[in-house]
């Protein structure tokens, strides 16, 4: 069973990573509430943050903007990044002195037509899915060259089991 970016970080978390607390303007979808891991914020709320240096990252996606608390990364921390995010993550945190801070890139790769699948599923609308999946082509045009390794998502245990592996091999040195 291929399932999403929520599902495969839960996962990790059942499995001793947690998760980094992530902004976002976007409104709450039905079945999302304020979690320790995602902040609901306002656009000058998410700015006051960028400007304090309490996020790592600010991308915009769909006119709503995303960023990565600085204070929620430590060891086995997993978190979701918009492909064009991931250099400007890195180039951040060396501009923050945040050297210390090891990041492995992994590029969940999932088919258009389970993506579809998915948002109809939890009631997007048609409209919505087709402006997504073109923005979608030209944000992960460049993934597999910007994410140090890439990952098929066709099965949830798979996936998990491969992170895991290369997460661990890169803490030994060997990748």
């Amino acid at each position: 069973m291929v399932l999403g970016k929520t599902t495969i970080l839960n996962e990790l978390e059942k499995r001793n990573f947690k998760k980094a607390t992530n902004y976002t303007t976007r409104a709450k979808r039905t079945d999302e509430e304020q979690l320790e891991e995602y902040r609901f914020v306002t656009k000058d709320e998410f700015n006051k943050l960028w400007e304090d240096g309490k996020l790592l990252q600010r991308a915009e996606f769909n006119n709503e903007y995303y960023g990565i608390s600085t204070d929620s990364l430590r060891e086995n921390v997993a978190c979701i990044q918009i492909v064009n995010s991931v250099k400007d993550v890195k180039d951040k945190a060396k501009s923050m002195h945040m050297e210390n801070i090891k990041m492995l890139t992994v590029y969940v790769k999932t088919s258009e037509e389970e993506r579809i699948r998915r948002m109809l599923k939890r009631g997007d609308s048609r409209e919505y899915i087709d402006t997504r999946i073109k923005i979608d082509e030209e944000k992960f045009r460049n993934a597999e060259e910007v994410a140090d390794y890439t990952v098929e998502n066709i099965n949830l245990n798979d996936t998990v089991e491969k992170i895991i592996n290369l997460y661990k091999n890169y803490n030994k040195g060997e990748i």
